[in-house]
């Protein structure tokens, strides 16, 4: 069981990593969420990190309560 915990938090890590390193690779001057919207200077001023646009990161949320 913690095998599959360890797998599972490291394909989660790698699947970031590629992802960033895709949206590294093909990024301009704005940033934009996988779904095409641009991530809003106010949300990246409240969470720099931010990968998602707003509805984007509350639809996964609400995805992540679900399960």
């Amino acid at each position: 069981m913690i095998e599959q915990a360890e797998a599972r938090v490291a394909d989660e890590v790698n699947a970031g990593v590629a992802r960033i390193q895709e949206k590294l690779a093909v990024r301009s001057l704005r940033l934009v969420c996988d779904c095409g919207e641009e991530i809003s200077p106010a949300r990246r001023a409240a969470y720099p990190n931010a990968c998602d646009c707003i509805e984007c990161a509350r639809r996964i949320e609400r995805m992540r309560r679900r399960a």
